[in-house]
């Protein structure tokens, strides 16, 4: 995996001259709302001041088309901005990753991960990536995940964020699922799931920090000294105490779920304020670094 420095440098000799045209599409955009507000509101005075009230019923029709174009438009600007930097940071991470804006994991595969104790009511996502790292493939998306509750029977969002999935390449059997202390009494059902039948808490990963935030259940099938590697409980730990998100996890045979209860407005442009910042854009490509280690410690398992 590449340094922040180097990702950097990439950014200076290649990403930042693609931000700065659209730095010059923003400032255009801006300029054209700023006008047509002008024009509107030097219209309303000429009425008010020649008394031509009738007219302004003349110019509802007119602006609504006029303010549902810029609409538009503004959503045009913002969802190329997106795709435009996750694809230069995957060219920069490894060419072969696959980026499509408005795919996402289908359902059934989230639903394989057994984390959520539901099949969820409303499933939608976008900003889906995959490919391999090594001999290790892998697939993550955003998702936002809905489902009525229990006790009032309104929908509850359970999940806006990061989905990811890899399979690994050396043999397991069993199940386990990780999942947040503070959020158990979510959970119970998951946690009944995998006791019904053998399964227990393993309450020493043999890292202490990780035992306090985290809750783990293991089916008896489950060798978890192969799984869980002190490199893969410091990853989620670091990336958990770094991020303040909540994380989810599990494995079920050879594959590995991870989610991220974090919103992912990392990249959503601004219009006001300029998207030329490097610090706006290493902040996803960090976040894409902690999937990626993940993945090549798998690799490295083979």
């Amino acid at each position: 995996m590449q340094e922040l420095k180097e990702f950097r440098r990439y950014y200076n000799n290649h990403l930042h001259a693609d931000l700065q045209v659209f730095e010059r599409q923003r400032w255009a955009l801006i300029i054209s709302i700023g006008l047509a507000i002008l024009t509107g509101l030097g219209l309303i005075l000429a009425v008010l001041a020649f008394e031509l009230f009738p007219i302004i019923f003349l110019l509802i029709l007119p602006y609504w088309f006029i303010y549902n174009f810029f609409l538009r438009w503004i959503d045009r600007f913002k969802a190329r901005f997106k795709p435009l930097v996750v694809q230069s940071i995957l060219q920069f991470i490894d060419p072969r990753l696959r980026y499509y804006h408005k795919d996402f994991i289908p359902k059934d595969s989230f639903n394989r991960a057994h984390i959520f104790p539901f099949n969820p009511h409303i499933y939608s996502g976008e900003d889906y990536i995959m490919g391999k790292i090594g001999e290790v493939y892998f697939e993550m998306c955003e998702l936002k995940v809905m489902h009525s509750s229990d006790v009032t029977d309104r929908l509850e969002t359970w999940l806006n964020g990061v989905f990811f999935h890899t399979k690994f390449n050396f043999r397991a059997e069993g199940q386990m699922v990780i999942i947040p202390r503070v959020q158990a009494q979510k959970f119970i059902r998951t946690f009944k799931r995998l006791t019904r039948y053998g399964g227990y808490e393993l309450k020493d990963t043999g890292n202490p920090r990780f035992d306090e935030d985290f809750l783990v259940y293991i089916d008896r099938k489950m060798k978890y000294e192969d799984i869980l590697t002190p490199e893969l409980l410091n990853t989620l730990n670091s990336y958990h105490e770094r991020s303040g998100q909540e994380i989810y996890a599990s494995f079920m045979g050879s594959h590995f779920y991870l989610a991220v209860a974090e919103p992912y407005e990392l990249l959503d442009a601004h219009l006001f304020s300029t998207n030329v910042d490097f610090e706006l854009i290493s902040a996803y490509y960090e976040e894409l670094f902690v999937f990626t280690q993940l993945v090549e410690d798998f690799d490295l398992r083979h």
